[in-house]
């Protein structure tokens, strides 16, 4: 039959699903009850991407070691959709535990300038992956079109204008970071 996988196709499937980081989302759980201050559905929303995450490291680290994902079908395109949807996701989050922030003094009062620094830091790249333009902050110097690419470190980046990239690690580092910081 055509549509039947070869052995190693599902091979690569079982290595891809198996392909996760378990001390990473153990961090991703310990800080997502913190979030449960803001409303309780933030706890799940927090461990969601905190899985995605922990599976998007070892991607990461498989296309900087080996030039390749553990993808069944030997391609980067599920991996950069995927890292696309947990910038967004994440940004949501960050978004939110901002403006709370923002309106409410008593909310996180320790973070809330962190919030914020985070919060431009992924509007930069957000935006133009959304939108298909440029963050109204860089509107001068930045490209309507967050075109992806490989940091040779740090795996999917994306490249916003012609001398800056932003990686999804650094920015899903910085998030899960600001939350271990919340004294809840």
């Amino acid at each position: 039959m055509p549509n039947e996988l070869t052995p190693e196709q599902i091979q690569r499937l079982l290595e891809y699903a198996n392909s996760f980081d378990a001390e990473r989302n153990k961090r991703w759980v310990n800080i997502s009850h913190k979030l449960a201050i803001f409303d309780h559905f933030l706890v799940v929303t927090a461990q969601g991407l905190g899985k995605l995450d922990s599976k998007l490291l070892k991607e990461d680290e498989l296309l900087v070691q080996q030039g390749s994902t553990s993808g069944p079908f030997g391609d980067m395109s599920d991996h950069i959709t995927m890292s696309y949807l947990w910038v967004l996701g994440a940004y949501e989050v960050i978004r939110s535990l901002e403006q709370r922030a923002r309106e409410k003094a008593d909310f996180l009062p320790e973070q809330k300038e962190s919030l914020q620094q985070l919060k431009w830091r992924f509007e930069r790249l957000r935006i133009p992956l959304a939108k298909f333009e440029a963050a109204k902050k860089y509107s001068n110097t930045d490209s309507h079109i967050a075109s992806p690419g490989v940091n040779t470190q740090l795996g999917i980046a994306w490249q916003v204008s012609q001398d800056t990239w932003i990686t999804r690690r650094e920015l899903s580092d910085s998030m899960l970071e600001l939350f271990e910081s919340i004294n809840a």
